[in-house]
């Protein structure tokens, strides 16, 4: 997967928990299991935590703001 797919996609899952109102964590969960299942190994670490990651955000608000400023940190370096 090229890295502009791999940050749209990361992006449509930042936006899905970012959005107004509850989170869909269902959808969250599924969207990630999704593009794990398409990403190859090894990846950079933050994706594959952050993939990985979402019952904990969804459980611990200050791990979740903390993931998902790494992942932007990532995703803005590329």
């Amino acid at each position: 997967m090229k890295i502009d797919e791999l940050k749209i996609r990361l992006g449509q899952i930042l936006a899905e928990e970012e959005g107004n109102g509850s989170v869909n964590w269902p959808g969250v969960q599924g969207l990630s299991d999704q593009l794990l299942g398409e990403l190859r190994v090894p990846m950079p670490l933050i994706v594959d935590e952050y993939l990985r990651g979402a019952e904990r955000r969804r459980q611990d608000n200050v791990f979740a703001h903390a993931q998902r400023t790494q992942l932007l940190e990532f995703l803005r370096a590329y």
